[in-house]
């Protein structure tokens, strides 16, 4: 019988786990989803066979990793094939996907497992070294973070506060120390470190809850820009040339309407969403004199995401994912490359693969941060996916900009839960840094977030709006701002408490 409950204790906790993600929004069960994982590591019964073999450990995490990968991005293989140059290999990268990702967590059980046969309490050698799997996994040339732990309580703003001095791995942390602790407490029969267990449970549980009333409860309005976001609408087939046109006077006619229907009180700044000009705006005449022409007679700076490209003197071109501000009577006077860039989708991270053509572009990465100082109040630009990750909004926000500015094409992931899932990630990036954000999306969500994480204003997916949202302003830097994933190093320790000898006393 035990040889089959480990296995089903591990694939329910991974479904569990993925029900806190969007669509689903069940945040709350992020605190104890990872608990039958725990018990699949050591059973709660079985005497000297309750924990698991080493080997074993990692198949269990590496079950876990398949099943909540394949889970939480089902909707690869959904995305529209218009979009796709072989639609059909999307279901093979679903998998290989999810056989990658799922190395973490089967090395954090394993490793796991090799420490409590040491004399480290399970509950205790897990937290950390769960929270450093979660970290790495979005570092390198295949840093994907999607999925971590400190996004499935995203929809919880008011939980979250504390991010301004943990940054995003805190939260993490704090979402698998209450699951570990759940199990410690369940499982430790010897009454009195039970109880301690329970207390440090409690606080864990009630101390962001208190934090969070406080801090929001204290809060006083900030000074805001108004910034108008433009979501165009428009689908995959803008690339094509016969309709390059028709989607560029879209966009120009969205924003001379916004101008107009706001004159008495104009905005700031008016966003374009990522890419949403088809055309490599500083190199093509025509269109860059249409987009100068707009901003001169509107009065008002835009800033226009665009693909660029220039040909190299040995012939090859060069391409970048970019975002240009336009202010009037002066042209473009700052451009951002995005530096941040989709492995497989938007350059090839393995050089032997590039000359296989799965629909991959070519994009050069930009070399300097997207900080943009030419208004009143600097700015950040964060292009689609580098909203994910904690490192580019902090080093924005400490080189000066005073909000963010997400300008992102969620079209191609098409009717799925996936652009949810990216635009929830959103919010830690204001709480983390405390400035507000505004977000410019092809298709949706386009929104306003405030520096707590909470989103004010937003707009449905897959319709023409227009929209001017108050972006507040940020408060100063933060502690995470000043000091980084400084929490990464805290969580390494953890572990290690393990071998103190009170600590293997207590858990024997």
């Amino acid at each position: 019988m035990t040889r089959f409950l480990r296995p089903l204790f591990a694939a329910g906790s991974a479904l569990a786990f993925v029900l806190a993600y969007p669509r689903f929004d069940l945040g709350w069960i992020a605190f104890a989803a990872l608990v039958p994982l725990l018990a699949a590591l050591r059973l709660p019964w079985g005497g000297e066979n309750a924990l698991a073999r080493p080997f074993q450990a990692f198949r269990l995490g590496y079950l876990w990793g398949v099943v909540f990968f394949l889970a939480l991005l089902h909707w690869i293989p959904r995305l529209p094939p218009e979009n796709l140059t072989i639609p059909w290999f999307m279901i093979p990268a679903l998998f290989l996907i999810a056989a990658y990702l799922a190395l973490f967590p089967a090395t954090v059980c394993l490793l796991t497992v090799v420490l409590a046969r040491r004399g480290v309490p399970v509950w205790l050698a897990f937290p950390g070294l769960w929270l450093v799997a979660d970290w790495l996994r979005g570092v390198g040339v295949f840093g994907f973070p999607w999925g971590a732990t400190p996004y499935s309580v995203a929809s919880l703003p008011h939980l979250l506060q504390f991010a301004e001095y943990t940054g995003t791995w805190g939260v993490g942390l704090w979402v698998v120390l209450i699951n570990a602790l759940i199990f410690g407490v369940l499982t430790m029969e010897n009454a009195r470190p039970q109880g301690i267990l329970g207390l440090v449970l409690v606080a864990l549980l009630l101390g962001p809850f208190l934090h969070g009333r406080s801090v929001l409860a204290a809060r006083e309005p900030h000074r805001a820009v108004r910034v108008g976001l433009i979501q165009p609408n428009v689908g995959e087939n803008k690339w094509q040339r016969a309709v390059r046109d028709s989607v560029v006077g879209v966009l120009l006619g969205q924003t001379k309407s916004l101008s107009v229907d706001y004159l008495a009180r104009p905005p700031a700044l008016i966003v374009w969403p990522e890419t949403a000009i088809p055309a490599r705006l500083p190199h093509e005449p025509i269109y860059r004199w249409q987009v100068e022409s707009l901003v001169n007679d509107m009065g008002i700076p835009l800033l226009a995401g665009f693909p660029d490209g220039s040909r190299l003197a040995d012939g090859t071109w060069t391409t970048s994912n970019s975002a240009g501000l336009f202010l009037p009577d002066s042209g473009m006077v700052a451009r951002y490359d995005k530096r941040k860039l989709v492995p497989f989708s938007e350059y090839m991270p393995v050089p032997i693969l590039d000359r296989v053509d799965f629909g991959q572009a070519s994009f050069r990465k930009g070399d300097h941060p997207g900080v943009f100082t030419q208004l009143k109040e600097p700015f950040g630009v964060l292009i689609c996916f580098e909203s994910i990750f904690p490192g580019p909004s902090r080093e924005m926000v400490g080189l000066g900009a005073r909000y963010l500015v997400n300008i992102t094409n969620d079209q191609w992931f098409g009717d799925s839960p996936a652009p949810y899932q990216h635009f929830a990630m959103n919010g830690l990036r204001c709480i983390e840094n405390r400035v507000g954000m505004a977000r410019a999306a092809n298709t949706g969500i386009s929104a306003s977030i405030d520096p707590y994480g909470f989103v004010r204003e937003s707009t449905p997916t897959f319709v023409e709006e227009r929209i001017v949202v108050p972006v507040e302003l940020g408060h100063g830097p933060t502690f995470y701002t000043r000091h980084g994933d400084w929490i990464v190093w805290v969580a390494l320790l953890l572990p290690a408490l393990g071998f103190l000898p009170g600590i293997r006393e207590r858990s024997a």
